[in-house]
């Protein structure tokens, strides 16, 4: 078997995690490099119109259900109520229609639930991720593509894939056509619950501002005001300031549009002065393509950017897979996509114009074409009717789960996974046993039985082979990984290489039926508890050699942690070690629940439940 191809995705926005997915799906190695310190995604809402939640299907792996059950799947009667700023109903928009006539809902959910369920996507099919760096420049390296880091170091690959956002670092090196266009206008985005207006879709237009308003799940609302200004003025403001500006612009409209303003959530403001491009001539330099925002960015008024990001991912996916070579593919993809994307950019440029109204006669005009026509947009069934090609190659997935296997929390689990956690410390009640403790309780959280073994209990360096027979501790924990669907290996970086660790760990496996077939398949993480840098790299590769040498499926994601996590902020935000712990968890918990899914049903395991 030839090596592996290996695409650098530069951006972990929406785009670049639905291409690392789709890529990594198809069997590429894919690196994600991303700016931020943390996989995270403000902005409020979006709304995933017919042809997004197509290409989330299209990915493979559960995106498409992550997005209905953390969303709002518009009902086949469902309307949006378009009004003046006074209350009065201009007309009433059938959304649910329109979606039943195209064989798929909108679905308006928050954009961090999107960013998750492509982020566990991505990892789920191999993704590694680099952050707290960014892609500043890229060299021709022969057949390879060299990927220059703002931290000085580089990376070579056979593919390089600029999502990089509307300041496209990788767009710079290959147009070099200058900053994004102002197009007139900012925006103001926020989430508020316990609305009076519902669960209901609304618009809302006054002179020279535009409110779009959608639910999102259990009583919250995400909203976005349009504003028409000139440039920085705004984002000056702050969001608190620009909240504040914003009620006193609404002075006078429908009471309940403007409590909807006063009352957001003040953590999830966020002010964006609103830019586009002109149409690229080109996309792709030989192994270097441009996606998503780097390569056509658009106003919001037809809030196509995302949903336009996932049809990128999915054609990119679907071209790699099936061409001859990665310039070739890339090429193929530019073509596919480049007339598509910039009619959709003009299209958004004049319904951006048309929206705003920012005069008394513009403001009439826009009022009582929206009465007229009974929509807020012009028409779309060019826009959201896309498709993915039918019979397109894809990787071999897990199965899509069943309603009744969803979790209380709307996150898929495919089945009831049953997880098995080791700690290697030896001394009772160390570091390393609460962290173990800790990421029992996340997999427990998701839907899973746990068993956690402490290297106290189980005594590693006693153990010899066939001590199965003689002692019930050790049998117990051989039944308990025959039992398994995932499995998690964590220990101190004392340790050093851990090498006792690994010949313990293929004693054991030799008594639970023989040399083979190990723990085949099922998926390990691994993690490394210490503050030393250089312990931790050295435990964090001997355990993935465990992983490799017991044939299981080690996660790509390996975690160092100096202890366990601090509590959840005030917000709900976790630590830089708790995010770090959580995808590992998040990772493990996906490919256990894929395996159980598709394993006979087995009876219940004596003392396994959830942690305390």
């Amino acid at each position: 078997m030839g090596k592996r191809q290996s695409v650098v995705v530069a951006g972990g926005g929406i785009g670049g995690l639905a291409t690392a997915a789709a890529l990594a799906g198809h069997g590429f190695d894919v690196t994600v490099v991303e700016r931020a310190g943390r996989i995270d995604s403000g902005g409020s809402g979006l709304v995933l119109y017919p042809n997004g939640v197509r290409a989330a299907d299209a990915l493979g792996g559960l995106v498409g259900e992550r997005v209905r059950a953390a969303g709002h799947v518009t009902a086949d009667d469902e309307v949006r109520v378009l009004m003046d700023a006074s209350g009065v109903v201009l007309a009433e928009e059938p959304i649910g229609a329109a979606g039943r006539e195209l064989g798929a809902p909108q679905i308006p959910l928050l954009r961090r639930d999107l960013h998750r369920a492509l982020l566990d996507d991505a990892l789920a099919a191999g993704t590694a991720l680099r952050l707290g760096t960014a892609v500043e420049d890229y060299l021709a390296a022969g057949e390879q593509v060299r990927v220059l880091l703002c931290d000085g170091a580089t990376l070579d690959c056979d593919a390089l894939v600029g999502a990089d956002g509307i300041n496209s670092a990788v767009r710079r090196r290959m147009l070099g056509d200058g900053p994004p266009q102002y197009r007139g206008y900012t925006s103001v985005r926020g989430r508020t619950s316990g609305s009076v207006l519902g669960q209901r879709s609304h618009v809302v237009n006054g002179r020279g501002i535009q409110l779009f308003i959608a639910p999102v799940g259990g009583d919250t609302l995400y909203w976005t005001a349009k504003i028409t200004s000139p440039p920085g003025v705004w984002p000056a403001l702050g969001p608190l300031g620009a909240r504040r500006a914003l009620v006193e612009a609404l002075e006078g409209w429908y009471a309940p549009v403007v409590d909807l303003v006063r009352d957001a959530d003040p953590d999830d403001l966020v002010v964006t002065d609103i830019h586009d491009r002109d149409p690229a001539p080109r996309w792709t330099d030989g192994r270097v393509v441009l996606l998503g925002d780097a390569a056509h960015p658009m106003v919001p008024a037809l809030g196509q950017g995302a949903n336009m990001a996932l049809e990128d991912a999915v054609v990119l996916g679907e071209a790699m897979a099936g061409a001859p070579s990665v310039p070739a593919a890339l090429e193929a993809y530019a073509r596919e996509r480049a007339e598509r994307a910039a009619a959709v950019v003009l299209q958004s440029r004049r319904q951006g114009s048309l929206d705003q109204g920012a005069g008394k006669a513009a403001e009439s005009r826009r009022n009582a074409r929206m009465s007229s026509s009974g929509r807020k947009d012009s028409e779309l069934g060019a826009v959201v009717g896309w498709r993915p090609r039918a019979g397109r190659p894809s990787a071999p997935r897990p199965p899509e789960p069943r309603a009744a296997d969803r979790t209380k929390e709307g996150v898929a689990t495919m089945g009831t996974p049953h997880v098995v956690l080791v700690s290697g410390s030896l001394r009772t009640g160390s570091t390393s046993d609460r962290v173990a403790d800790w990421c029992a309780r996340e997999c427990a959280a998701r839907g899973a039985t746990v068993r956690v073994f402490t290297g106290a209990e189980i005594d590693f360096p006693a153990y010899r082979p066939g001590l199965a027979a003689t002692n019930g501790k050790v049998a117990g924990f051989l039944d308990e990984l025959r039992r398994a669907d995932g499995v998690v290996l964590v220990s101190p970086t004392y340790h050093a290489t851990v090498s006792g660790l690994l010949k313990n760990a293929l004693d054991f496996v030799n008594d639970i039926d023989g040399p083979l077939p190990y723990l085949d398949g099922r998926p390990i993480g691994t993690v490394a508890v210490g503050a030393g840098a250089q312990g931790a790299v050295s435990t964090l590769t001997t355990l993935r050699t465990i992983g490799h040498a017991l044939r299981g499926w080690p996660t790509p994601v390996g975690v160092a942690v100096a202890g366990v996590p601090a509590p959840p902020a005030a917000d709900g935000a976790l630590s830089p070690e708790g995010e770090r712990l959580v995808q590992m968890v998040s990772q493990v918990m996906w490919l256990a629940g894929a395996r159980a899914a598709a394993a006979p049903a087995r009876p219940a395991l004596v003392g396994a439940a959830p942690a305390a």
